[in-house]
């Protein structure tokens, strides 16, 4: 599955090769002779092949034959970049080296046979990869951009959320769970809610965290835990979230860690979520269990885990199973994020849109990312050509990339694709501000300045990223 997400990633290079091309062209490269006539040449070629690129990295997932092809391509991209950089370093050379001394140009002229040479050695091998590539019959397509993702009318990211679709029935009873059980003070409840990626857990934990209900208690504590399991990592960050009577330091040490939780939390009423519990070590979940037991308190925990194993584990009592969404719910979501209602063919698109739902398999964050990437398509061809995508049929498992957004990603513009992708260097969960990541994008020269916002903007939309609890800054892929 990884090595089809990555042939994905060819068209971003590509287009990352044609602008520096461009570039160098609008600049009349004079290096040597026939240098601009390569890259004349090689623009053509790579022009040529970006109009098919889409349904080759279509084709890709299902195709090895073709994704060797798309490697081959994408390392033929990078390899012109890179030519093109060195290229851009010799003209300034040149420019500030005008003087009378003929001698002191050797070393340059150098430089530019070099990369010269190479240019001709990668323009013919570009060619042998276009030859290629016309046996595979690609199909020609329109890319579309990063303005035609963008829609200028959702620009309400700071408005209140609506209200999430589907869950309140499940909320109910995981507060039913937490507040049923037997409380003696020195007792700890754990109802761990469990279920496929992307069915809403983490959403549902959230519901119940700002329910009415828990606003009484004395604090309210919610821990990203991930798969990077450190119990003094939970603790610090339960210690992070209270107030530090007498100016309690932290500490690196578990032992003073639980002693401070002990302190902080006894004779209080508490609510804890765990979010994303990976752990399936046994020794490592009882001391998990003794790090939440404080004496004398009421301490209520809510886990969200996809391991139904680790849910019956950490369980005080039963753990509950997250059912996937009804079909109708995810329309309703496919709905809301595609702006539906704005739409001048509703009634035609009905019927192909309650299809798709049905192929989200009740994945509410499957339901919300196709939602999100039909809000720019208002054609019917766009949501069948959708609808009929290859990738619904692929054999799914838990930890695999849902299809859905495997589709979402396949559909980004290339320059947004390689912004995402540039994401994979941070691990699952970092937090990221913002301006940093935006920054680092243009410094790689995947975005230009006035586009760095809309990319992030759009990822958010997709649920590509999250906002963080921390202000302005991100929660990785």
């Amino acid at each position: 599955m990884a090595e089809a997400v990555a042939g994905l990633l060819t068209s971003a290079f590509v287009n990352l090769a044609k602008d520096k091309l461009g570039s160098a062209m609008a600049q009349q490269a004079d290096l040597l002779w026939n240098f601009d006539g390569d890259l004349k040449n090689m623009m053509q070629t790579l022009e040529t092949i970006s109009a098919v690129l889409e349904d080759a990295e279509r084709r890709s997932v299902g195709d090895s034959t073709v994704r060797l092809w798309l490697e081959r391509l994408k390392h033929a991209a990078l390899d012109i970049s890179d030519i093109l950089e060195d290229y851009e370093d010799t003209s300034d050379q040149a420019t500030t080296a005008k003087m009378p001394r003929f001698l002191s140009c050797l070393p340059l002229a150098y430089k530019r046979i070099v990369v010269a040479n190479r240019m001709k050695t990668s323009r013919e091998n570009l060619s042998k990869i276009n030859k290629e590539f016309q046996s595979f019959n690609f199909r020609q397509s329109t890319t579309m951009t990063i303005e035609e993702c963008y829609n200028k009318r959702e620009t309400t990211s700071r408005l209140p959320e609506e209200p999430i679709i589907g869950r309140d029935g499940e909320k109910l009873k995981i507060i039913d769970l937490l507040l049923s059980a037997d409380t003696n003070n020195d007792k700890i409840v754990i109802v761990p809610i469990y279920g496929l990626a992307g069915m809403g857990k983490s959403t549902l934990a959230r519901q119940v965290y700002n329910d009415d209900q828990f606003k009484k208690y004395n604090h309210l504590i919610w821990v990203y835990v991930s798969q990077d399991f450190s119990l003094s990592k939970i603790g610090r960050s339960i210690i992070s979230q209270l107030p530090k009577d007498g100016g309690q330091q932290d500490s690196d040490t578990l032992q003073v860690i639980m002693n401070c939780i002990d302190n902080l939390l006894k004779g209080k009423n508490v609510l804890v979520v765990l979010d994303d519990l990976w752990e399936d070590r046994q020794t490592e979940l009882d001391n998990l269990r003794m790090l939440l037991h404080v004496k004398d308190s009421m301490i209520r925990v809510i886990i969200t885990t996809r391991r139904e194993d680790i849910a019956r584990e950490m369980s005080t009592s039963k753990p509950y199973k997250l059912q996937p969404l009804k079909d109708n719910l995810c329309w309703e979501i496919i709905k809301r994020y595609s702006e539906f209602d704005l739409k001048s063919n509703k009634e035609k698109l009905e019927k192909i849109g309650l299809d798709i739902a049905k192929k989200c398999g009740g994945v509410a964050l499957a339901a919300r990312a196709i939602g999100s990437m039909l809000r720019s398509k208002d054609d019917e061809s766009k949501w069948t050509e959708i609808n009929n995508s290859d990738i619904w049929n692929e054999p799914h498992k838990d930890n695999d990339v849902l299809p859905s957004l495997k589709l979402s990603y396949e559909k980004m513009p290339p320059q947004l694709r390689i912004c995402f992708s540039y994401c994979a260097i941070f691990p699952k969960g970092h937090n990221i501000v913002e301006d940093d990541l935006v920054h680092q994008w243009i410094a790689q020269g995947f975005v230009e300045r006035s586009k760095g916002m809309e990319c992030i903007n759009i990822l958010l939309e997709m649920s590509f990223l999250q906002v963080s609890k921390l202000p302005s800054v991100l929660l990785g892929p």
